[in-house]
């Protein structure tokens, strides 16, 4: 199954993270965009719009994956960008869901903007 087609479990208490060997087979999975940050614990992936509608609609979009997921990223909006970080904040680290999110908003990302903003 692939990852967009998951659903988050709820991880209320501390879950273990993924090794680095787990985050870099998940990363095969994700749009190159994406990277891994902060010593391999965080995920974040830099988008570029043309305006800050587009951005503003994309943001909204990650906004309403992530209630229906119930994993919340850190959304960075301004004029012409929305970055996207995802981690596990009961661990400070990425477990499966970081990219489950991950791959929704890829997906997302293509519907929305099928051609190159």
């Amino acid at each position: 199954m692939d990852l967009k087609d998951k659903k988050c479990v709820p991880c209320s208490t501390y879950v273990p993270p993924l090794s680095l060997e787990e985050k870099e087979r998940y990363m095969k999975s994700l749009s190159p965009e994406w990277k891994l940050i902060e010593d391999n614990s965080r995920l974040r992936r830099d988008v570029k719009f043309k305006n800050f509608k587009r951005a503003l609609e994309f943001a909204n979009e990650v906004g309403r994956i992530a209630e229906e997921e119930k994993h919340h990223p850190e959304i960075f909006l301004g004029w012409g960008h929305c970055d996207i970080e995802l981690w596990t904040h009961t661990n400070n680290n990425l477990v499966e869901n970081d990219f489950i999110v991950a791959a929704k908003i890829d997906e997302a990302h293509a519907r929305l903007f099928p051609a190159s903003v």
